[in-house]
């Protein structure tokens, strides 16, 4: 099983932003064929968010995706644009911190559920393809706020 860019795309995602992760990799993948206009590979995953946001106000529905190494960088933006604005935002952030993971997957992966939970981030770890496309689409859009499908390496195959 994998995250493919297509099961949200039949559901209406039309943009992504992301820094890659090797967990996400066939979602990446998929991205690699969007034309420039739907796709924004960035440097850092609060410029991800903060495009997505942009995105989202020129009537798109954009996916962030990034590794949870950099869910922290993204906390700042994420409450004072997306939070405090109600902008809603798919996010798939892969679900890293296992005691074998290089360390800044562990520190920060060992706490993603804690600080998504701290900020009433909806979350969901990843299990079935069209059932987590539909979750993260329609609680985004429920709540007019962002989301979470953490991915765990096994379901990137």
């Amino acid at each position: 099983m994998s995250v493919r860019l297509s099961a949200l795309q039949s559901l209406g995602a039309d943009y992504v932003s992301g820094v890659p992760c090797s967990y996400l990799k066939a979602f990446f993948k998929g991205c690699e064929a969007l034309p420039s206009q739907d796709y924004l590979p960035a440097v850092r995953e609060d410029h991800a968010i903060s495009a997505c946001a942009g995105a989202w106000l020129a009537g798109r529905r954009p996916v962030a995706a990034m590794q949870n190494s950099g869910l922290g960088y993204c906390l700042e933006v994420l409450t004072s644009l997306h939070l405090l604005y109600n902008i809603p935002l798919m996010m798939l952030v892969s679900d890293r911190g296992q005691d074998n993971d290089y360390e800044e997957h562990r520190i920060l992966g060992q706490h993603a559920r804690q600080l998504l939970d701290i900020f009433e981030i909806p979350w969901k770890l990843a299990g079935d393809e069209e059932e987590d496309a539909a979750w993260l689409i329609n609680t985004t859009e429920a709540g007019q706020k962002p989301a979470v499908l953490l991915v765990p390496q096994e379901c990137d195959s």
